[in-house]
């Protein structure tokens, strides 16, 4: 699982890269520009997908999920606020923490309890929890894309198999 668990965070960092670099070619103000979606705005998206990341790093780093809950909501309106190279800073920043800590394959199989504050204990590992962690983000870039469509603008293609056929030519 640890190649496969790695592949797919690999993917997600390059996934999240296609985003940012299509929206810094668009204009600045479309990043924190007022959508009827689910969201408000594409900074708010970038938000809560960078908190959710940091959070599920600190559950897999051993602080509880309600410790990692405060932080991102501690973090929460700063991270909104922020304009699109800050928050492409703390992506790859974070993304540089989680492949430190996936290159520790003995972290991958390390027993977790997660206490869910509204649904009990949850016994799984961090081979099993990445997977969401990557599903998630693709959830999000697909937010991302529908509301640059509704402003007017194309979005990035973030396919994993468009990943996996620009992996494979570039060896080629």
């Amino acid at each position: 699982m640890s190649d496969l668990a790695f592949k797919l965070y690999e993917y997600n960092v390059w996934a999240n890269q296609q985003i940012f670099n299509r929206l810094k070619e668009l204009p600045k103000e479309v990043y924190h520009q007022e959508i009827q979606s689910v969201f408000p705005s594409i900074s708010h998206v970038l938000s809560h997908v960078y908190l959710s990341d940091l959070g599920w790093i600190e559950v897999f780093s051993g602080k509880t999920l309600s410790d990692a809950l405060a932080l991102a909501e501690q973090l929460k309106e700063q991270t909104e606020a922020k304009e699109i190279e800050e928050m492409e800073d703390l992506f790859l920043r974070l993304s540089e923490r989680y492949i430190l800590f996936l290159q520790q394959k003995e972290q991958l199989n390390k027993p977790l309890q997660i206490q869910n504050p509204s649904s009990g204990i949850m016994k799984t590992t961090v081979s099993e929890l990445l997977p969401h962690v990557v599903n998630h983000g693709t959830y999000h870039r697909g937010n991302i894309t529908a509301m640059l469509r509704q402003a007017g603008y194309a979005s990035a293609p973030t396919d994993y198999g468009l990943y996996l056929f620009m992996k494979k030519t570039e060896k080629a």
